[in-house]
């Protein structure tokens, strides 16, 4: 019997590692098939995984790992107990996965299919889709209010006066000193250049007017290039959201392609494979017969002209 501790630690190993390759989800489905004696450990990985939410894609993998899980084990041959915790747990799965109103179209997708498949009662997935729906409102509604707010603070920040704002500006850098003349009238026009000096005589001279009270580096003016740790963070931060979509973008053009490939795909047997064409196929009426007797024509044009190029 294998250690239970590394099992649980190969199949957490697994899910954090999917992606969207189908053989990815059918080698771990095969796995908690294969140590099926540990079907509720390995269970409680899965929901794990998806409540600890590190990554929105990785929780959309094993949203479709799920798809691919139950398949396997409804067959013969599979571990029914595993259909029966995802059936009991898939709304505790749906709320970790559609966290915050992100991957509602995969949840949908997957629901729809596992519905479709009898897997989910239809009174199930209903209720599902009700939830789902009230997330991509309530998300709407968020991102609505943040536009408006930046609406609002640009509006603001634009409806301020230049003379004001360089009064203020004036007035903060030269009110930790001593009084060094009369206060600038709200009219008077201030440039860049002698706010940027004002702003680097105050921080280096300190309060007290002394040059080695101020600590440059504690306190960075506009020449030193202050804030540039954040922008490096936030530059950090921006990367890796952009490999994270990336990322996205190609499991998304990958599923795409398995799924019209499976529109494609038929059964192997050409009887069925005759049945449903036929089906499928429109009546024949006067037209074909028409075609039909056109082509046959031709036909036999063509037999007579061979015969005669051979009787030569």
């Amino acid at each position: 019997m294998a250690d239970p501790f590394e099992v649980r630690m190969r199949f957490t190993n697994l899910l954090t590692h999917l992606s969207a390759s189908a053989t990815a989800s059918i080698k771990t489905a095969h796995f908690a098939l294969k140590h099926r004696d540990m079907d509720e450990d390995l269970h409680s990985c899965i929901l794990e995984n998806l409540e600890r939410g590190y990554n929105m894609n990785n929780r959309a993998n094993i949203m479709y790992f799920l798809e691919h899980h139950a398949d396997l084990n409804v067959r013969e041959g599979g571990h029914e107990p595993y259909v029966e915790m995802v059936r009991r747990d898939i709304v505790r799965i749906v709320d970790a996965v559609a966290q915050s109103g992100a991957n509602v179209k995969v949840v949908r997708r997957v629901v729809a299919g596992l519905g479709e498949k009898g897997l989910l009662v239809p009174d199930v997935v209903a209720g599902i889709e009700g939830g789902l729906k009230e997330k991509e409102e309530k998300l709407g509604r968020l991102l609505g209010g943040d536009e408006e707010e930046e609406g609002k603070e640009g509006a603001a920040e634009s409806g301020g006066g230049g003379s004001e704002r360089a009064s203020a500006t004036v007035g903060a850098v030269s009110g930790g000193g001593a009084a060094v003349g009369p206060p600038v009238p709200a009219s008077a026009s201030v440039s860049r250049s002698q706010i940027d000096g004002d702003a680097m005589d105050a921080s280096t001279t300190g309060p007290g007017g002394d040059g080695a009270a101020g600590d440059t580096s504690a306190r960075p003016t506009p020449r030193t290039g202050a804030g540039q740790s954040g922008k490096a963070a936030s530059s950090g931060v921006s990367k890796v959201d952009k490999r994270a979509i990336e990322q996205r973008i190609e499991e998304d053009r990958e599923r795409n392609k398995r799924l019209r490939e499976s529109v494609w795909a038929v059964a192997g047997d050409d009887e069925q494979e005759l049945n449903k064409m036929w089906e499928e196929s429109t009546r024949i009426g006067r037209d074909e017969h028409v075609i039909a007797d056109e082509e046959a024509d031709e036909r036999r044009q063509f037999v007579r002209y061979r015969q005669a190029l051979l009787g030569r």
